[in-house]
C-alpha cells in the first residue's frame, strides 16, 4: 500500500485491493493514511513484544480505511501460514472493536515495512498474543473517529454518539449515519490518544471468541485459486532452479556449464556465493540455471558438472552427533529455577520411573518449496514471495543488492 506522508496536511488516497498489492494507487476507497507518525507503543507484556524490532504500532490511519459504500479494508501486517491467525484473527479483532459489519470487511496483506507496521516476524505462535490488545486499540481508535465525525456534522456532545454495528446513532435523537457517510470526515481526523479510548467489554464482542468467522482465505485455499509465492506470473519471466550444495557449508570449486547451455530454453547459468558461517537464513550457495521455462531449467540443471568441497561438514555423521547430545544432556545443567527438594524426593519415593526420549532433528520445511518472484525496474526492486518476516526480507534484499531500502517492495503471498 502506498502511504502519502505528509506531517503537516491530512492526505487521502484512493486505494483498491489489486493496486494496493501494487503498492500504487486509486479507486474510491478513503483511507485512513499514515499522514501521522506510526505510534509506538512499549507494551509491557511478559511476551515481550515491545521488545520485537520496531515494535507495535497502534495507528487506525495505518490499519483502516472505508469506502463511501461503507465498505472496511484492514490491512493484514502478519504473514498468514493456513492457521488464519495473521488474515482472520487480527483483522476480526479490529472489526470487533470497530463495530464493524464483518460481511462488509475486506483484508488485504500489507507489504513488507516495518518502519510502518511494526514488528512483522511471524514466528514463535506470537501474532495474537502480542497484537490482540494494539489491533484492538487500531479499531476502537477508528470507531472513535467516526464518533467523532458523526458528534461534528450533528453539531452535538460526542458523549451522545455511539458506533454500533456499522452505523454511527445519535442515542438522543435517533439520527443515524453509516460508516461509509462518515469516512471522508473521519479521515481528516487525527489518531485519538490511547488513553482516551474505551475499549469494549468481553460481553460486547461480536466475533472475538465466538467461533462464527471462516478464515478469510479458506475458499481459495480448498479450491487451488489461492496465491502462494510459486503462483506470480509477470510478463516475461524467467525462471531459475539451483543446485545447491549436498552438505551444508559446502561450496563450489568448479562447474562444467556447457551441457546446461544446449538445453533449448537455458539463458544463463550464474555461480552463486554462500553465506560465511553462521549463515542463519542467509543464502547457502550453489548454481542457478536460468532458462525460459521450469522444465528447461530442471533439465539444464541436471546437466550440470559440479565439483564441491563439502568444508568443515563433510565427516559429519549423525549417530556420533547423537552420542555428543545424549552425553551433554547427561550433564549437570543451569540451575533456571529451584523450587522444593526435588532430589530428596527422588531419593525417599517408594518408586521412580525413569525414561529417555530422542526426536531426530526435523526439517522446518514447507509443503511448497520456498519461491520468489522479483522485478526490477527503474530503479526499484520489487518482490513476490512466502516469507514469515516480510519486513526482514526487505531490509536483507535491500542490503545484499545494494538497493535504498525506499526502493525495495517486498509483497507477501500465501505461505
Amino acid at each position: 500500500m502506498t502511504h502519502h506522508r505528509n506531517q503537516q496536511n491530512v492526505v487521502l488516497a484512493n486505494v483498491s485491493r489489486r493496486q494496493m498489492l501494487k503498492s500504487i494507487g486509486a479507486t474510491g476507497a478513503f483511507v485512513l493514511a499514515a499522514q501521522f507518525p506510526a505510534t509506538r507503543q512499549a507494551m509491557a507484556y511478559a511476551t515481550g513484544a515491545d521488545k520485537m524490532p520496531h515494535g507495535v504500532v497502534t495507528n487506525p490511519h495505518i490499519f483502516v480505511s472505508i469506502d463511501k459504500d461503507g465498505l472496511v479494508t484492514i490491512q493484514a501486517a502478519r504473514a498468514e501460514m493456513g492457521t488464519g491467525a495473521a488474515r482472520t484473527s487480527l483483522p476480526m479483532i479490529v472489526a470487533d472493536e470497530l463495530d464493524a459489519d464483518w460481511s462488509r470487511v475486506k483484508v488485504v496483506q500489507s507489504p513488507g515495512d516495518e518502519e510502518t507496521y511494526g514488528n512483522q516476524d511471524t514466528d514463535g505462535s506470537r501474532s495474537v498474543r502480542h497484537f490482540i490488545q494494539p489491533m484492538r486499540q487500531v479499531g476502537a481508535g477508528a470507531r472513535k473517529m467516526l464518533e467523532q465525525a458523526a458528534a461534528k456534522r450533528w453539531n452535538v456532545d460526542p458523549a451522545e454518539v455511539e458506533a454500533r454495528f456499522h452505523e454511527v446513532l445519535h442515542t438522543v435523537s435517533g439520527k443515524k449515519l453509516g460508516y461509509g457517510e462518515l469516512a471522508a470526515d473521519a479521515a481528516a481526523l487525527p489518531a485519538p490518544s490511547l488513553d482516551s479510548l474505551q475499549l469494549k467489554k468481553p460481553s460486547a464482542f461480536r466475533y472475538i471468541g465466538k467461533g462464527a468467522v471462516t478464515i478469510v482465505d479458506l475458499h481459495d485455499i480448498t479450491t487451488g485459486k489461492a496465491v502462494y509465492g510459486q503462483d506470480v506470473r509477470l510478463p516475461g519471466t524467467l525462471y531459475a532452479v539451483i543446485e545447491r550444495p549436498a552438505v551444508v557449508q559446502g561450496k563450489v570449486v568448479s562447474y562444467d556449464d556447457s551441457a546446461t547451455m544446449k538445453v533449448p530454453g537455458v539463458v544463463k547459468v550464474v555461480k552463486l556465493d554462500g553465506t560465511p558461517p553462521p549463515a542463519a537464513y542467509s543464502p547457502l550457495g550453489g548454481v542457478a540455471v536460468i532458462a525460459k521455462n521450469t522444465w528447461a531449467a530442471i533439465k539444464g540443471r541436471d546437466a550440470l558438472k559440479i565439483t564441491w568441497d563439502d568444508g568443515p561438514n563433510a565427516s559429519f555423521d549423525s549417530v556420533a552427533y547423537k552420542a555428543e547430545l545424549e552425553d551433554a544432556v547427561r550433564k549437570p545443567g543451569r540451575v533456571e529455577r529451584s523450587e522444593g527438594d526435588a532430589e530428596g524426593t527422588l531419593k525417599s519415593a517408594a518408586k521412580v520411573i525413569t525414561a529417555e526420549y530422542y526426536s531426530p532433528h526435523i526439517a522446518h520445511a514447507t509443503m511448497e518449496p520456498p519461491a520468489a518472484t522479483a522485478r526490477i525496474a527503474d530503479g526499484k526492486l520489487e518482490v513476490w514471495t512466502s516469507t514469515q518476516s516480510p519486513g526482514g526480507a526487505r531490509d536483507d534484499l535491500a542490503k545484499r543488492l545494494g538497493f535504498d531500502q525506499k526502493n525495495v517492495v517486498v509483497h507477501c503471498a500465501l505461505l
